[in-house]
């Protein structure tokens, strides 16, 4: 037994990247579906938010068939649960198609058999639903392997979005539960519940990797494997880029660019890279002017099967230059750490005592495998001087937060 579950499509949505040629509000589907018949699943699993609007019957309709009809071919059967975005698309799509079915409909809670094993589903009724589904969830003594489909805000307290808490699945006597709603994939705490996340990422905040999850069980006595596979032909990342006091602009391109050129070596497809800039800056670098350009993206590397794109936006948390001079002159522990930033003499010999700690690290029983990469004098002192500037930032960051 062999399934794709996946949940939050949101057909008829364009992600907001508006680089990739051909991406259209429908390619997150079209990948699926190829998924499914590539992996030979014997059921492709919906946990709601399929359609992003049920507004969008007419733009999505013939797209979706198109999809059953493959997937009807391929000997495919599809279950599926309504979302919030969906909940009365989905009830018109079952009548049309009678290989889809709705678990749920009504938001009553139902149980179907599939070929040996017991799907269980709820559904909203519409949109918004506050009261929690398990509410009326009446837990069985059935023997079969189960899967349990649920588009909830987990957690979600006085959520408008089928609210529940996790006891009600460890509860539940389902052996595991597929939900929908988060758009961020992986498993909740310790507990057989994952969320399945978008399939394509949608904005800039669903970082990381999305597709959808195969799910396997070899004798349907219990699920062997549950695997995330990538779909997705571009991701969202973002990557964090320490300042150093650069002098001018063209020094904090060059940090950043040097940054994410060591993305090239392992990036396998089109990433949208947000920055966020930390450490410390003269403030005047940070303007509007950094990243030129007028569009959004700008195309920064090319890779063998995509592009690194930089988002023009960033997110900065950057501290200005410190006046060491100033510092010094006061009295308490920044004004002492101050004057030894400003003794070559002490940071010579704290850059020494670095030296000796990296050497002893390599020693360790621990690190022995690993092969020994010493850094010179002048590496050892820059590293010293940048560390000694963060503690001296935090220090002066308490002094200030005290008046």
């Amino acid at each position: 037994m062999k399934l794709l579950i996946t949940a939050d499509i949101h057909m008829g949505r364009i992600p907001s990247v508006g680089e990739l040629p051909g991406l259209t509000g429908v390619s997150a589907w079209k990948k699926v579906v190829d998924a499914a018949i590539e992996h030979d699943v014997d059921a492709l699993i919906l946990v709601g938010d399929v359609v992003d609007d049920d507004d969008l019957w007419f733009s999505v309709y013939g797209h979706i068939l198109d999809g059953l009809d493959r997937l009807d071919e391929a000997g495919i059967r599809v279950f599926g649960v309504a979302g919030n975005h969906d909940s009365a698309v989905f009830a018109r799509l079952s009548v049309d198609f009678p290989s889809l079915t709705i678990l749920g409909r009504g938001g009553s809670w139902e149980r179907v058999e599939f070929d040996g094993i017991e799907l269980v589903g709820w559904s909203f009724p519409q949109s918004t639903v506050t009261g929690n589904p398990f509410d009326r969830f009446v837990k069985t003594d059935s023997s079969k392997l189960s899967l349990g489909l649920l588009h909830t805000d987990l957690g979600g307290g006085r959520s408008g979005y089928a609210p529940t808490r996790i006891d009600d699945f460890t509860n539940s006597g389902v052996d595991l539960w597929m939900l929908g709603h988060i758009h961020k994939p992986g498993k909740v705490d310790s507990a057989e519940v994952y969320y399945c996340g978008s399939p394509f990422g949608l904005d800039r905040n669903e970082t990381g990797a999305h597709g959808a999850y195969l799910v396997t069980s070899e004798n349907r006595i219990r699920w062997d494997r549950i695997e995330r596979i990538e779909l997705a032909p571009y991701r969202f990342e973002s990557v964090t880029v320490e300042l150093q006091n650069e002098e001018n602009r063209d020094e904090v391109r060059r940090r950043i660019t040097g940054e994410l050129r060591e993305l090239t070596r392992e990036a396998d497809r089109t990433l949208f890279i947000r920055l966020n800039l930390r450490g410390v800056v003269d403030q005047r670098l940070l303007g509007r002017d950094l990243l030129e350009g007028d569009e959004r993206y700008i195309a920064l590397f090319t890779l063998p099967n995509g592009t690194i794109y930089l988002d023009r936006v960033y997110d900065h948390e950057t501290m200005p230059p410190l006046d060491l001079e100033e510092i010094a002159r006061g009295s308490g522990p920044a004004a002492l750490l101050a004057k030894k930033i400003l003794d070559p003499d002490s940071m010579r010999r704290l850059a020494e005592s670095y030296g000796e700690l990296e050497k002893a690290s390599y020693r360790a029983g621990a690190y022995q495998p690993l092969t020994a990469s010493y850094g010179d004098e002048e590496e050892a002192l820059k590293i010293a001087k940048e560390q000694a500037l963060l503690v001296l930032q935090s220090l002066m960051n308490q002094v200030e937060g005290t008046r």
